[in-house]
């Protein structure tokens, strides 16, 4: 009797593990579609990908498309000013990690949006910020005692790749003090761009002398010098936020002088300047989300919700936050704001800011933004991926990562290279290029069903699922 139950809950058990999916529209990742798909899932992992197969024993018949799980390969979810220890400029073997708040609200939104993995980067206020994360956006334990079991981030890999930064937001707010004593942090350098890469040369001159002093064995350990020394190898991907173009080729030399072999940019707002030199040098880049303003710190177009907060706004306070005659009906009798009053939202509309450095410093260096970064980019054949940074830390999804494809799309972008760049792509850019972003045998079993072409604005998630388990359904 006892033997028939176990056997009857394993039966039921493999049952649930075991899934077959038919699908009329896949797109398999690669910038391939297939027509009338039958997917089989097994232990979380797909295990067969065939056309035209025989559906009368699915479980799930669908007329819909079905891409793999969106990759996020530049994120700040989960990530606030707390994760980042300023005491120094060079932080390199701290990591994010640690600090992570794994059942942020955010992970849930991106979820929603079918973004099922992220690359998770440390804030940019050091030069050296430490090592950044890999997860699936479900899956982990959840801190609440409230929270739904698996609803929490799941480490893939908590070392994922070191970041540098570049630019303005190091320097930001730093002194060089009056000469009295003083506990602040700020009274520190670096104090201009030239104080950043003079801070990253010195720590990578450091771990060069570190390295032959240790293989002699004539030095102590130092957990900071030995991820430099990692990236100095290979062994650890050096990501470098650079937004300005000449930040960009800053980059460039500094690649060029410490040979780091595994080196990505962060953002590169205005690389589209000097995207053939960037090609040639073979280096690749995950852009931040496109700018709709550069005056604006949450760089995304204002949602419907926000703007009718703007005309309208509650009764505490702001009413006036706008100058008159800074909106017009125009012909079409629609309501229409000036670059001016748009930039007044993000005083208006209270929002999360995700990680310390955005606001400001994309602010001073959105000047020479661009749309149409991802069509010139792939123009100029540079290889790269997209990132939506802090845009998944709202519910209010305008600028989610579907968001920026389809952006890019109407901004020259081929369709089919869009998916890619949120799927195959960034998952080979992090490092889970044989097991994430495509439909293909052997690789994890996370998919989104879409009620449409995903690139159509008025296409949403139906399904998601992560490692064979549906954890988002809206059918």
């Amino acid at each position: 009797m006892i033997f028939s139950s176990l056997l009857i809950t394993t039966t039921a058990l493999l049952a649930q593990q075991s899934s077959h999916w038919s699908v009329d529209t896949v797109h398999l990742g690669d910038g391939q579609i297939m027509h009338d798909v039958l997917i089989t899932i097994n232990n979380g992992k797909i295990t067969a990908v065939a056309q035209g197969a025989d559906a009368d024993d699915s479980q799930h018949v669908v007329d819909a498309h079905m891409t793999p799980g969106l990759i996020d390969a530049y994120s700040y979810m989960g990530v606030d000013g707390a994760t980042l220890e300023e005491s120094r400029e060079s932080t390199a073997s701290i990591k994010l990690a640690h600090s992570l708040q794994f059942d942020a609200p955010a992970f849930s939104y991106a979820l929603s949006e079918g973004v099922t993995a992220a690359y998770l980067s440390p804030a940019s206020m050091n030069v050296i910020g430490g090592l950044g994360c890999m997860v699936k956006t479900h899956g982990g334990q959840v801190a609440s005692l409230f929270g739904e079991a698996g609803s929490a981030a799941r480490m893939l890999n908590d070392g994922a790749a070191l970041k540098i930064t570049l630019g303005g937001d190091p320097s930001m707010g730093n002194h060089t003090g009056s000469g009295k004593w003083t506990t602040s942090f700020t009274a520190r350098r670096p104090n201009t761009r030239m104080g950043t890469v003079w801070v990253v040369r010195r720590e990578f001159y450091r771990a060069l002398d570190y390295v032959e002093l240790r293989d002699k064995g004539q030095v102590a350990f130092n957990a900071d010098l030995e991820v430099l020394a990692a990236a100095l190898s290979g062994d650890m991907q050096v990501r470098v936020q650079a937004r300005e173009s000449h930040d960009v080729e800053t980059a460039l030399r500094l690649q060029e002088e410490f040979g780091w072999p595994r080196m990505l940019i962060e953002e590169a707002t205005s690389a589209h300047k000097i995207a053939k030199m960037v090609a040639r040098e073979n280096v690749s880049i995950v852009t931040g989300p496109a700018f709709d303003s550069a005056s604006r710190a949450i760089a995304r177009g204002p949602s419907q919700a926000e703007l009718r907060y703007a005309a309208e706004p509650g009764q505490i306070c702001c009413e006036d936050y706008h100058a008159p005659g800074e909106e017009h009906i125009n012909e079409s009798g629609k309501l229409e704001w000036s670059e001016f009053a748009l930039s007044l939202l993000p005083a208006v509309v209270p929002r999360y800011e995700a990680a310390p450095g955005l606001a400001r410093g994309r602010r001073s260096e959105a000047a020479g933004s661009t749309p149409a970064l991802p069509a010139l980019l792939a123009a100029a054949g540079v290889k790269f991926a997209m990132g939506s940074a802090e845009a998944h830390d709202s519910p209010l999804t305008e600028s989610s990562l579907i968001y920026q494809a389809r952006r890019a799309v109407r901004w020259g972008l081929d369709e089919n290279v869009a998916l890619s760049l949120i799927t195959a792509v960034p998952a080979q850019l992090c490092g889970f290029g044989n097991s994430l972003g495509q439909i293909k045998a052997g690789f994890d079993a996370d998919l989104v069903l879409w009620s449409g072409n995903p690139l159509d604005p008025t296409s949403t998630p139906l399904v998601v699922i992560v490692d064979g388990q549906i954890v988002a359904d809206n059918r």
